[in-house]
């Protein structure tokens, strides 16, 4: 087990999702208010589909990086290169995909030069996210948390510039993206070659990329079928609904999903000590503990944003989006019991059993698209919202029958608050400076 307790990097990783989450914050108020709700519903519609897209096409490599340099059964220079190699192959699918898509299934034509953009960002993207399963599967939380925030709080300054100074709208937004990502492939690129000084070589390593391949399809099939969850809604809005209605969704996802910035920290930290650990009984545990703890604090956060929202979303994003709060306090449920999901599937995937969230999440998939195609034509945004309610408690609990079935662990267990869930707050005194005793 790494030296560095659970908290100290947790809260690592937290810092870094809480800047993550105020960037897209402001990156948010930026575009609603200088792009209007239908402007806004573009930006979305042209980015949920390179979002959805990598999530599969990246093959679930980075989770696959995590449990082959977690597990040191293979040496790194030769993870390192099967990852140059993979990039190269992933990449190329992607932009063919998403030019495929973007030319053939929107009825609203985009501006192509707007699309050769994103397609070019998308191998910056899967760069920053390789890195990112290097830098966990080492336990190197210091730089996984940079490689995290980075990217975003550069988009923010470079939102501010483009859309806001120079006023060059949806085009503003995307070429943000692209040059921050840039940035950060420069630097990321950097420290792998330079400071790291692994060996890379463009051999193909047939093992290691046979094994990294094998895990990594698993690992994207499920992301791909947990981002159609997330993302089906706004692709049915879209046909089914307005541009302005997608953009009030869209706001309203955006803000509900922040209560996930807790266990998205958690998460990383959970998948990167499984794929280290050779003590399964007592990560059990510690997961069990966390899962709890997690689902409080998630509870308490959303009772805060259920009563915040409608005062603060007109004045923060101005009062043409008043609609997007309505639609948060309705997917709030759903949001919240997903939290539970997302911490107890890291544990499975750290330990190479990524397919536990296809079986339980594809038939929620399928009842998602249904309950859309019958609610939305008849409430819009609202109905989306429950669609998604439904969607993620059905999937939620599924997997965690299964998943307490599959470590032997009994649901009074794993469900049963106890006092010792709360030791960790001990660990805040360790962290906290020194103080000289009063005399």
């Amino acid at each position: 087990m790494a030296k560095r307790s659970y908290l100290r990097d947790i809260l690592s990783f937290l810092g870094s999702n809480l800047t993550v989450t105020f960037c897209n914050l402001a990156i948010g108020v930026l575009l609603t208010r200088l792009l209007g709700a239908a402007g806004y519903g573009l930006y979305s519609a042209i980015i949920v589909v390179p979002i959805m897209v990598i999530g599969l096409t990246q093959l679930g490599i980075r989770r696959s990086t995590i449990y082959h340099i977690g597990n040191k059964l293979v040496p790194e220079d030769h993870i390192i290169s099967a990852l140059f190699l993979l990039l190269l192959w992933t990449s190329t699918l992607s932009i063919l995909i998403c030019g495929f898509v973007y030319f053939f299934s929107s009825n609203q034509p985009f501006d192509p030069l707007i699309i050769v953009l994103v397609l070019l960002t998308i191998p910056l993207l899967l760069t920053n996210v390789f890195a990112g399963g290097v830098f966990l599967g080492k336990e190197d939380i210091k730089r996984a948390s940079i490689l995290n925030a980075g990217p975003t709080i550069m988009t923010l300054l470079l939102t501010i510039l483009f859309v806001w100074g120079l006023k060059m709208s949806v085009l503003g937004a995307f070429l943000a993206i692209a040059l921050a990502n840039l940035i950060m492939f420069s630097i990321t690129y950097r420290i792998i070659i330079v400071k790291l000084r692994y060996n890379i070589t463009w051999k193909y390593h047939e093992g290691i990329m046979k094994s990294m391949i094998k895990l990594g399809i698993v690992n994207a099939l499920a992301v791909f079928i947990m981002q159609l969850n997330y993302r089906m809604d706004i692709l049915m809005l879209k046909k089914l609904s307005s541009l302005e209605e997608v953009g009030f969704y869209s706001l309203a996802m955006q803000i509900a999903e922040q209560l996930w910035h807790v266990p998205m920290a958690i998460e990383a930290i959970i998948l990167s000590r499984s794929a280290n650990s050779n003590d399964d009984r007592q990560v059990h545990r510690t997961v069990a503990s966390i899962f709890r703890v997690s689902l409080i604090i998630g509870l308490v956060a959303g009772i805060i944003i259920f009563f915040i929202a409608p005062p603060l979303i007109p004045l923060i994003f101005g009062a043409e989006f008043a609609n997007s709060a309505r639609m948060i306090q309705v997917v709030l449920p759903g949001i919240f019991i997903l939290i539970g999901f997302r911490i107890l599937n890291s544990r499975l995937t750290g330990m190479g059993k990524p397919q536990v969230a296809i079986y339980t999440f594809l038939p929620a998939l399928v009842i998602n698209f249904i309950a859309n195609l019958f609610l939305i034509p008849r409430f819009g945004g609202i109905g989306a919202a429950w669609a998604t309610n439904i969607s993620y408690g059905i999937g939620s609990v599924a997997f965690i029958i299964v998943y307490s079935r599959l470590i032997g662990m009994p649901l009074t267990e794993i469900l049963r608050v106890r006092k010792s869930d709360f030791y960790f707050l001990r660990d805040f005194r360790k962290l906290a400076p020194r103080t000289r005793r009063s005399r």
